[in-house]
């Protein structure tokens, strides 16, 4: 949720698509599908934004088409190691901070 920024004011045509390709990004599943049971199946927060309903644990299931999709109409398919994401979240959290708090 958290590893880019917000969306501008001025962005008032960000669609639903767009916003889950461009603001929000899956952590690849790991060794023995390790991340996906340790994150509930949230793992794949695109899909998730897409198909909010949708039982997490399909997630996995639909993420292949939903790629492709994103690839069919020039979307960035976000998705990172556990870590990267990580990094990428507390990295954005302490600019953020900073910027609230430092101005």
């Amino acid at each position: 949720h958290t590893h880019l920024d917000v969306v501008p004011k001025e962005d008032v045509q960000v669609d639903w698509v767009r916003y889950a390709a461009i603001y929000t990004m899956n952590c690849k599943p790991g060794p023995l599908k390790f991340i996906s049971w340790w994150m509930s199946y949230l793992n794949f927060q695109i899909e998730h934004h897409l198909y909010p309903s949708m039982p997490q644990f399909r997630h996995p299931i639909i993420s292949p088409r939903v790629k492709a999709l994103f690839e069919k109409h020039g979307l960035k398919y976000d998705q990172r190691t556990y870590m990267e994401a990580m990094g990428a979240t507390f990295r954005n959290l302490h600019k953020v901070g900073n910027d609230v708090f430092l101005g």
